[in-house]
Parts: C-alpha cells; structure tokens; sequence
C-alpha cells in the first residue's frame, strides 16, 4: 500500500518519514553513546588516579601537607577482605619546587610505595618506564606530567633539584625515568610528579610506618558511597573516608548534567519522529480513501482497517530504525577505531569524543522508539472510523 511503483505522494512522504525514524534513532542512540562515554571515561582517570575512596585524617584544610597516621595491617586487611575492594595502597603528598637553570615550576610530589599498582600509570605512559619503588634504600626515580617536561624543557635521565619549603628547607635529587599524561590535570592545582613515598616520610620525620591517606580501588560496579561507609565504620575515629565525588563535586555534577541534555534531545527527536510518522500516515489514509470505503462496503471493521494502517506504519517505523541502528553502529565503530572526532584534553579532559553503549541499553532505546511511533499512530488511525463508505467509493 505505502511502497508501490505507484506515482503518488505518498512514495515521498512514507520515504520522508522512513528518513525521520532513521535520522531520530541515530541522534538518540548517538547520544546515549557520548554521554555514557563521558561519564565513564572521565571518572575512570580521576579513581585511575586516586582511588574510588580515600582515607584520611579528619582536617578542614586542604593543603598538601597531610596529617600523618600508622598503617597498621589489621586495617588494610579488613579493607582489602571488603567484597566490593579490588586493592588498597597508602600514600602521601607534599608540595615542591622544580628548579632549573632557566626556570622553576611548583609541583606536589605523589608518594608511593611497592604495594601500589601501578597498570593505570603505565596506561598513561608516554614515555620513558615506571619508577622502582621495591628497592631497599629510597628510590630516586619519578614519573613526571608531559606538561611539566615540556615547559622546563625537561627529558628523560635528567637529574632535577627539587626544593622544600620547610623548617629548615631541604633539597633532594630525582631523576625522570618515565613521563606520563592524564589530561585531567586542568581540575589539579599543582602538576602531581609520582615518588618514592619513603621520601616524603623523611622529610616529614615520619615514622616508616605512616602515610598521608589510603587510596581503595573498587571493583567494577560496587556501590561507591555504601561502601566508604563501611570503609568509615573499620578505621580509626581519627579517620574518615572520602568518595571521589565528595573530592571533586563540581567534576561530577558537570557530569550528572548531561543526562538532562541527554533527556531533552531524546524527547525532540522522538516527536519529530513521530509527527513524521503521523504526516505520513494521514496522507496514506487520504490517498486510500476510497480503498477504505471498499472495505467497509465488505464488511470490514473500523478496528480491522485501523489494524492494517497501525501495522503498515509500524512497517515504515522498522524500515527506518533498521536503517538508522544500522548507521549508528557504523558511525560507533569508525569513532571507536579511528577516533574521527577529536576533543581538546584540556578543556574535555578527553583527546576524542568518548562512546560507550551497551547491547541492554540498544535494545531498551529501539523497543522504546517503535512503542513512542507506533503509540503516535493510534491518533490519525481513528480518522478511519468518521470515513463513510458511500462518500469514500465516490472520493476523488
């Protein structure tokens, strides 16, 4: 009926509407891909970085300077038995000054131990190798940011001064052995160069024993905030445990805002799929007028007639998604393959636009757009029921 050889409008409307259908599901699977890929990109360099909860002293300042307490193994253990904790590692941090024959830079010095696992690092190595931290004595090797190599006009090997402002001021000797580059260091005040954490508990006079925080990483889909309060519940009163949304609020809810946009554009091309779908079925009814008052002439039910015009629009609704998914997933793998559509880092944290979607999520968007069209399409079918047949064999 809507796909004959005839020349009518309806060939071009039916068309119009199969390109609307395609045209709606791209965009609306395209967005649920860009902002999956946001959501969960991002996030994963800054829990990469830090952890999923950080374990802390109870202070209000923020300072790099941390408050110093015992690693006792007792309390690692108990973290580590937790079901949702994939691992967990102290460390420590203290504010430095990079100082060259040309220039200086301040930097804070992220100390960390042999316990540490280092696979993101060496996911964001982009040169050189990771320092050596299971040596007996202190290790002088340190994973510096690309940003911090280029403006002091550093490279590999080189042994750099680092200063530290403190009662009485102290000057340690590193050498850069590796480089790496997160792209998230826009939301960090002081560029982080990764050491031996035995360092920073020398020059603290601390105890071997002592570390500044607790980095717990989780494993995939663990309840983040359930799980820092039994985290708080095993450690000392003195402690306290910190989601990374609680560390950087703005960052998540930047995030979180997207799924409002993500709502709204889902809703618009919806609608315009479905007026498509509407205009289309209309003109299909106007143009088979008189083939509808044939029907009734034969007997044919209201409901019967608009049953054959709902399956007909479901038809060009299916034409048009298997169309449509058929481009989105196309236009998801180049993106995923050849990254097509670059970013800037320092602005999105992100060096390309980020796709993630899953078969559920797929599948759950396609039955929900054909329900939205096919809903639609109840409304111009009931025009059918106010069509009389003597009037509709006579329609021209």
């Amino acid at each position: 009926m809507a796909l004959d050889q005839g020349n009518h409008l309806s060939r071009l409307v039916v068309r119009i509407a199969i390109a609307g259908v395609a045209v709606g599901i791209v965009v609306i699977l395209a967005a649920t891909a860009i902002v999956n890929g946001f959501q969960q990109s991002i996030p994963a360099k800054f829990t990469g970085f830090w952890g999923h909860i950080q374990v802390s002293r109870l202070e209000i300042s923020q300072s790099f300077e941390q408050q110093p307490f015992a690693i006792r193994s007792d309390m690692l253990d108990s973290i580590q038995a937790l079901p949702e904790v994939d691992w967990v590692a102290p460390y420590a941090t203290k504010a430095g000054i990079i100082r060259t024959e040309e220039s200086f830079e301040g930097v804070v010095l992220k100390g960390i131990d042999a316990s540490y696992d280092q696979s993101f690092l060496a996911s964001c190595l982009v040169a050189g190798r990771l320092p050596d931290f299971a040596t007996g004595d202190n290790s002088n090797e340190i994973l510096l940011p690309e940003s911090v190599l280029k403006r002091l006009k550093l490279k590999l090997g080189d042994k750099i001064q680092f200063y530290f402002i403190q009662d009485p001021p102290r000057l340690r000797l590193f050498t850069v052995v590796g480089v790496y580059k997160l792209g998230i260091e826009g939301e960090f005040s002081k560029p982080f160069v990764i050491s031996d954490l035995r360092h920073i508990q020398r020059l603290n006079n601390w105890e071997p024993d002592e570390c500044g925080s607790l980095e717990v990483h989780l494993l995939p889909k663990a309840a983040l905030q359930n799980t820092a309060y039994k985290i708080s519940d095993m450690v000392d009163l003195n402690l306290e445990a910190y989601t990374i949304e609680e560390l950087y609020p703005n960052l998540f809810s930047w995030l979180n805002l997207f799924d409002l946009n993500k709502q709204v554009l889902m809703v618009i091309m919806l609608l315009v799929a479905g007026i498509n779908m509407i205009s289309a079925l209309l003109i299909l009814i106007l143009e088979r007028t008189q083939t509808i008052g044939l029907f009734k002439a034969f007997g044919m039910q209201n409901r019967d007639i608009r049953r054959l015009f709902l399956l007909t629009g479901t038809y060009i609704a299916g034409v048009g998604m298997l169309i449509g998914n058929g481009l989105a997933l196309l236009l998801y793998w180049l993106q995923k393959r050849f990254e097509l559509i670059t970013l800037d880092e320092s602005n999105y944290y992100v060096s390309a636009v980020p796709l993630e979607i899953s078969a559920i999520e797929l599948i759950v968007l396609n039955v929900a757009t054909l329900s939205v069209c096919v809903l639609l399409l109840v409304l111009p079918s009931l025009a059918i029921a106010r069509i009389k047949p003597v009037e509709a064999i006579r329609f021209d």
